[in-house]
């Protein structure tokens, strides 16, 4: 991180950047022994495609928080580049305002069908066997998370690359 403050928000942010890092670490290293060994014929790993369906599902979700933050996600600039300083900050806090707005949706209607999961006590019947719960844990925190970090970029864009000059493009 650059000259920015750094707070217990982006120490939890890290971590889960880290921890979808290591899921895709072991997503890839299941997927070659799968590979391997069903090309060798010496084992079959039938649960080998739940496991990856799932390390994915959990790796996007962890990592979003941290693509936020960094400015990694894509951004289609066109307008943005063509508008002076103020003009692109002001349209900046309104973008992250929306995407604050959206996930404050998410984060409601996200808890909504996690309580609901959870309170019906529904299991999901694969290779494995769990409460769908499980499932709908992960999208509630992840989306306070999101809100959190767009609120924080509208309240306070200094931090953050807001008004950045325009790129040299292709």
């Amino acid at each position: 991180m650059t000259a920015r403050s750094y707070t217990a928000l982006d120490r939890v942010v890290d971590t889960l950047a880290v921890v979808a890092g290591a899921m895709l670490c072991a997503l890839v290293l299941l997927i070659s022994v799968d590979v391997v060994a069903r090309a060798s014929r010496l084992f079959s790993m039938p649960w080998t495609l739940d496991v990856a369906e799932y390390l994915l599902y959990a790796l996007t979700f962890l990592g979003a928080p941290w693509v936020l933050r960094e400015h990694g996600h894509i951004a289609i600039e066109i307008v943005l580049e063509r508008l002076g300083y103020w003009q692109r900050r002001a349209l900046t806090r309104v973008i992250d305002a929306c995407g604050a707005l959206v996930c404050a949706t998410l984060l409601f209607y996200s808890a909504r069908l996690f309580w609901r999961s959870y309170a019906s006590g529904t299991l999901v019947y694969e290779t494995f066997q769990f409460p769908e719960w499980w499932l709908y844990t992960l999208p509630p925190v992840v989306f306070l998370l999101l809100l959190v970090l767009f609120a924080r970029r509208v309240l306070n864009p200094s931090r953050h690359q807001v008004g950045a000059p325009p790129s040299e493009g292709i």
